[in-house]
């Protein structure tokens, strides 16, 4: 009789001890982020001031009025051949492709606003996905938007080079993350913890 208690209280020890090691695994690792493809910026950046113009012609500031919201923000061109509608369309099936977006916004920034007006830019960002959001505005505005975000371009369409990075806005407006061309391809798999995290 005392054998038979014992090993039940040997079994019942161990099994409450299994329990204890499994919740102390979860919460170890919903606690500790997943290791991304972007790179993470040690020292985020506050993006503030950049006013801009979007699809409907409205003035937007890049920062405040998409404050909130997880902000994925791309700067490219209507007319690029290659690199502006292959990410855009990464971006897209990374949106596509989440349970729920609620809290996200997709932001691409023209480098060629003399030809990639407000109805323009609509249009292309548009067929990518209708939350989409373009931007554009003057010459001054535009450059004052890529220096903010460490963005380079030079040239005339329909040859503009010009840095191809996605950046990563967390939701107070702070660069968290960058992604290359190389990364962009992994941001569906990050954008649930992104989006848990920013």
């Amino acid at each position: 009789m005392l054998r038979g208690v014992s090993r039940l209280a040997w079994l019942s020890l161990f099994v409450a001890a299994a329990v204890l090691l499994a919740a102390g695994a979860f919460f170890f690792f919903m606690r500790s982020p997943a290791p991304v493809a972007g790179t993470e910026l040690t020292n985020p950046v506050l993006v503030s001031g950049l006013d801009l113009v979007n699809q409907r012609g409205q003035s937007v500031d890049l920062a405040a009025d998409f404050g909130g919201d997880v902000t994925l923000v791309f700067f490219g061109y209507t007319r690029c051949p290659d690199v502006c509608p292959l990410t855009m369309a990464r971006l897209a099936q990374a949106y596509q492709n989440l349970p729920d977006t609620e809290g996200l916004s997709v932001v691409m920034v023209t480098v060629d606003p003399g030809h990639d007006t407000p109805e323009v830019l609509g249009d292309y960002v548009s067929r990518f996905h209708p939350d989409f959001v373009g931007l554009t505005g003057n010459n001054s505005q535009v450059a004052e938007a890529a220096k903010a975000f460490y963005v380079g371009f030079a040239g005339e369409a329909p040859t503009v080079a010009h840095t191809d990075m996605v950046v990563v806005l967390d939701r107070q407006g702070n660069m968290r993350y960058m992604y290359g061309q190389e990364a962009v391809i992994s941001i569906g798999e990050d954008l649930p913890g992104l989006l848990r995290r920013l």
